[in-house]
C-alpha cells in the first residue's frame, strides 16, 4: 500500500510539472512554435533512450526487427507526431482544466473499443460515468468564458488523433513485434526526422529567431526540463502497464485521472484563469466521473484477469482431502502495450 502511494505521488508531481512547464513555455513565455518546441522535445526523448540503453536500464532498442515493423506502425506514429503538435497549439491557448477536460474525451474510444472488440458490456455504473463525462465535458465548451475558437479546433484535432492512436494499438498489438519502449523511440525518431524540415518550410525556424526570450536562461532551462520530465512521465506510464503485481491497485488511466484533478487544482493557484458557477461545476463533474469510470473499469478488468481457475484434478483434491482452494489461484498475465499521450 505504502508503495502504491508512493508511486502515485511520483506520478502525480511529474505529471503537474511536466504540463506547468509545458504551459509555462507555449502562454506565457509564448514560444508558439510547435515544429521546434515538438521536434525539440522528441530530440530529447531519443537522447534519454540512447543514455539509458547505454548505462543498460534499457534492452537493445529494435534488436531482431526488420522494416515490416516499422511499416505496421507507421499509421501509429502518425497519429503520435498529430497528437503532439495539435496538443501544443491547443495547451497555448486554453486553460489547463478546460485542456485536461477536453483529454478525458478519449475515454469514449477505450469505451468503444472494449464494446466492440471484447464485446464486453459495461456496468450501469461505469455507463453513468463514462455519459457524465462526456456531457459535462461538452457543457465546459458552452460555458468557457474565456471560449478560443482556435484552441478547441486545435483541441478536436488532438482528441481525434490520440483516439485513433490508441484504437489503432489496441487492434494492431497482436501483431506487432515492436515493445512499448520501442514504440515510443520510433515515435520520437519519426517526429524529429518530420518536424525537422517542416520548421523550416512552415517558417517556424526563421519567426523562432525573432522571439523576445530566445537569449533568455529561462526559456533554455523550460525546455529542456519541459522535455526530459515529459520523457520520463511517458517511461514511468509504460513501466506502469508492464507491472506484473498480482491484484494491484495501479493503473495507468486511474493515475492519469488522478493526476489530472491535482493538476487542475494546482494551476489556479499559478495560471490565471476566468471563472463562473456553472463552468466550475462542469468541469468538477467531469474530472470526478473521469476518475470514477477508470476506477470502476480496472476493478473489472482486475476481476476477470485474477478470476480463480480450478482444474478438475485440484477440484477432486479438494472433495477427496479437503485441501484449500485458494493455494491452487491462477493468476494470467495482465499484459496492456498501449501508450497514453497525454501531456505534449
Amino acid at each position: 500500500m505504502k508503495r502504491n502511494v508512493l508511486f502515485t505521488s511520483f506520478f502525480c508531481l511529474l505529471f503537474i510539472s511536466t504540463t506547468f512547464l509545458n504551459k509555462y513555455i507555449l502562454s506565457v513565455l509564448k514560444f508558439t512554435y510547435p515544429t521546434i518546441f515538438q521536434g525539440w522535445q522528441t530530440l530529447v526523448g531519443i537522447i534519454m533512450f540512447k543514455a539509458l540503453f547505454s548505462t543498460g536500464y534499457v534492452d537493445g532498442l529494435l534488436n531482431g526487427k526488420d522494416w515490416r515493423d516499422w511499416a505496421l506502425w507507421l499509421p501509429g506514429m502518425m497519429c503520435f507526431l498529430i497528437s503532439i503538435y495539435s496538443g501544443s497549439r491547443a495547451l497555448s491557448s486554453l486553460p489547463i482544466p478546460v485542456y485536461l477536460v477536453m483529454q478525458n474525451l478519449v475515454l469514449a474510444f477505450k469505451a468503444t473499443v472494449d464494446l466492440i472488440h471484447q464485446k464486453q458490456v459495461t456496468t450501469l455504473y461505469s455507463y453513468c460515468m463514462l455519459m457524465l463525462s462526456l456531457l459535462s465535458a461538452l457543457c465546459v465548451v458552452k460555458t468557457d468564458p474565456q471560449y478560443d475558437s482556435d484552441g478547441y479546433l486545435w483541441m478536436c484535432v488532438h482528441i481525434a488523433s490520440l483516439g485513433a492512436f490508441e484504437t489503432y494499438t489496441y487492434f494492431i498489438k497482436r501483431r506487432l513485434k515492436l515493445r512499448a519502449m520501442e514504440r515510443l523511440y520510433c515515435c520520437c525518431v519519426y517526429s524529429v526526422i518530420v518536424l525537422t524540415p517542416a520548421s523550416y518550410f512552415l517558417g517556424d525556424a526563421f519567426d523562432a529567431l525573432k522571439f523576445p526570450f530566445f537569449y533568455f536562461a529561462k526559456f533554455y532551462i523550460g525546455c529542456l526540463f519541459s522535455g526530459i520530465l515529459g520523457m520520463l512521465l511517458n517511461l514511468c506510464a509504460i513501466r506502469l502497464h508492464e507491472m506484473e503485481k498480482p491484484f494491484s491497485d495501479l493503473d495507468v488511466n486511474t493515475m492519469y485521472s488522478i493526476a489530472k484533478i491535482f493538476c487542475s487544482i494546482a494551476s489556479l493557484g499559478y495560471y490565471e484563469m476566468k471563472h463562473s458557477y456553472s463552468f466550475t461545476f462542469f468541469i468538477s463533474i467531469n474530472l470526478i466521473c473521469s476518475f470514477g469510470y477508470c476506477e470502476s473499469v480496472c476493478h473489472k478488468h482486475q476481476q476477470k484477469n485474477f478470476s480463480p481457475a480450478f482444474p478438475s484434478s485440484v477440484r477432486a483434491m479438494d472433495t477427496k482431502s479437503g485441501v484449500d482452494l485458494s493455494q491452487y489461484l491462477k493468476r494470467h498475465e495482465l499484459q496492456q502495450d498501449m501508450i497514453h499521450i497525454d501531456i505534449v
